[in-house]
């Protein structure tokens, strides 16, 4: 059984998620609810939960100014907001779940899967979510990649391509590999941002990372490791003028 607290300052919010979970997850149990972040510090102190579903957008004090003063996190953290901004980019750049409001179940059974995938590391992955968020929006250096057994943060422009193994991805580095939990349109939705194109179905590459184009049906690319990686039919127009515009 997992203690877990709701962090959010709108009641009918906290008594969706309150729902959802009572409803449909019986190895989760909402020990408190808070409607702010002081509140909040004062029920994790009190009940040292072991998830905390943390609303981003809240009066006076938002998650980011929360997780600040409470200094040390010792417990893992869902987010939930209703605006997809630059700020979720980085709570995704950090490993960390979140859920857009209004929230799907599916999307909540997924992160709470995930809950029991990962090891309690958010010590490391806040840090680097608020070091994440006082960058420029669109220059997000690192990105934090889970695995079953750690977490690991590497460099964008390390990456060389992502592969689909079913729900996992494994990211392709210089000289190494990640077998991430995430799946691959996880890290679309990431690293679209930072000069990455989905070339197939199973394959997410860095443009950067092209050392050339063998034209084909679909074509292919010889990427800086020399794999080569066969381009979809579907995808070669918008994969062409991609890398037009670069």
């Amino acid at each position: 059984m997992l203690k877990a607290i709701v962090i959010d300052d709108e009641p009918r919010g906290r008594n969706i998620l309150l729902q959802l979970i009572s409803q449909n997850f019986e190895h989760i149990k909402v020990v408190a609810t808070a409607a702010g972040a002081d509140e909040g510090i004062k029920k994790i102190d009190m009940h040292k939960p072991d998830v905390v579903f943390l609303d981003v957008e809240m009066p006076g004090k938002n998650a980011f100014d929360m997780l600040k003063e409470l200094g040390k996190v010792d417990f893992k953290i869902i987010f939930v907001s209703a605006h997809n901004h630059y700020a979720l980019n980085a709570i995704k750049l950090s490993a960390l779940d979140f859920l857009l409001k209004p929230i799907d179940l599916d999307d909540l059974a997924k992160a709470i899967d995930r809950l029991y995938d990962q090891p309690k590391q958010a010590s490391l992955q806040v840090p680097h979510l608020l070091n994440q968020l006082q960058q420029p929006k669109t220059n997000f250096g690192k990105i934090a990649i889970a695995s079953v057994s750690a977490i690991e943060f590497v460099n964008i422009s390390d990456i060389i391509y992502c592969k689909a193994d079913n729900v996992y991805t494994d990211v392709h580095l210089c000289g190494t590999s990640i077998t991430s939990t995430k799946n691959l349109k996880e890290f679309d939705d990431i690293l679209q941002a930072h000069y990455f194109f989905r070339i197939h179905h199973s394959y997410l590459i860095n443009l950067n990372h092209i050392k050339k184009y063998i034209k084909g049906d679909g074509g292919t690319v010889v990427m800086s490791d020399n794999t080569e990686i066969e381009v979809s039919r579907r995808r070669k127009t918008a994969f062409l003028d991609q890398l037009a515009s670069i």
